[in-house]
């Protein structure tokens, strides 16, 4: 039976990879641009072994965004990722055939690892704070904000800094939460988006929204639901429990349930931790993405692409 799901995820999986590569390829149009095959093998083996065993968001997010950055970004630019974390969004633009200067912005030091970055593509990380980022003394050719917008206290103050770095005719890419993400991920950051709040926002701050893309349907956010409302809830019962015996000192319960805590904190994956749950939530990822097409309702997130005139 294992063997059987296992195929199966993987039958999946070959025709998703052709399916991404395929709308990759006629994105970009100068093949001599397309990014060397060892970093290329390097994210794509990331991929596999983190977003077919996350959430489908961050799958579809994993196979969206590079399409669309082949789509939209010049082959030669000046790339910002605002809100870059640990700087991995520039794999994206190396397999994506974009070449030039990535800038990761953040307002906390980050700690990258080294990447074997192919030639004509450089990196650097600046620590700002991105509700400044008009008073940002540079300007971009191409920029992203990926699943960070929900966490600025004021995302229209970046929006309107976003219209100041971004050159003219420059465009960006940002992807957020919608409204259904509460029931997956509950509160998490300040805000959910709807389409037409994104659309409000970059008039607001003076950029055009070229395009508006839905991240999900309805079958991939069930599969979430799933999957994480059953043991988040568990998680929040057993935690409350166990907290409220002890008179909420979670250090001394902590103290005395650690392996009950930590098999709390980590119920939601241990599926993961066998062949046939991995290859279960696999084949669960590709197929219900897959079947989102028949029913693009309950969106999980936005891949807004907007322009500065």
């Amino acid at each position: 039976m294992g063997e059987c799901v296992a195929f199966a995820a993987d039958l999946l999986d070959g025709f998703a990879t052709a399916r991404v590569q395929g709308a990759m390829q006629n994105a970009t149009t100068n093949t001599d641009l397309v990014a060397p095959q060892a970093a290329g093998d390097s994210f794509a083996k990331r991929k596999a072994a983190q977003s077919l065993y996350g959430s489908p968001m961050r799958y579809l997010i994993d196979q969206m965004v590079p399409v669309a950055i082949a789509r939209e970004c010049p082959k030669e630019a000046k790339m910002l990722d605002i809100g870059c974390g640990a700087g991995r969004y520039a794999l994206y633009f190396i397999d994506a055939g974009v070449r030039g200067e990535y800038v990761g912005m953040d307002i906390d030091t980050q700690k990258w690892t080294d990447e074997n970055l192919p030639e004509g593509f450089s990196r650097r990380f600046v620590q700002f704070d991105a509700h400044k980022l008009g008073d940002w003394p540079e300007q971009v050719d191409f920029a992203v904000s990926l699943t960070a917008y929900e966490h600025f206290e004021d995302d229209l103050a970046v929006s309107k800094g976003l219209a100041k770095v971004l050159k003219p005719g420059g465009k960006a890419i940002i992807v957020v939460p919608s409204h259904w993400s509460y029931a997956l991920y509950g509160e998490h950051g300040f805000r959910r988006y709807s389409a037409g709040s994104i659309r409000r926002q970059m008039a607001e701050a003076g950029l055009e929204v070229v395009r508006i893309e839905k991240i999900g349907g309805a079958f991939s956010w069930l599969f979430h639901f799933l999957w994480f409302f059953p043991a988040h809830a568990t998680r929040m019962v057993g935690k409350a429990l166990l907290f409220g015996v002890h008179g909420m000192n979670k250090d001394k319960a902590r103290a005395n349930f650690p392996r009950l805590l930590s098999f709390l904190d980590n119920l939601g994956s241990y599926h993961l931790r066998t062949a046939f749950g991995r290859a279960l939530h696999k084949m669960g990822i590709l197929t219900t993405t897959a079947l989102d097409k028949a029913l693009p309702i309950m969106e999980v997130g936005y891949i807004a692409v907007v322009r500065r005139p």
